[in-house]
């Protein structure tokens, strides 16, 4: 999974999943995506690449 800010992209067989939670605690908290997590009985392991910024 690669996040550039305004653009995500996932590729694989469960990367719907990955960017689901992945936005879910982008958004709203790792406690609300450990909750997502639970409930799709569905453990996030993915890599995800971030951009970063150089000053």
């Amino acid at each position: 999974m690669v996040d550039d800010g305004d653009l995500v992209t996932t590729g694989g067989i469960t990367s719907g999943l990955e960017l689901g939670l992945w936005l879910v605690a982008r958004e709203l908290g790792a406690d609300a995506a450990t909750g997502g997590e639970n409930m799709l009985e569905y453990e996030a392991r993915g890599t995800v690449w971030t951009a970063s910024s150089t000053s």
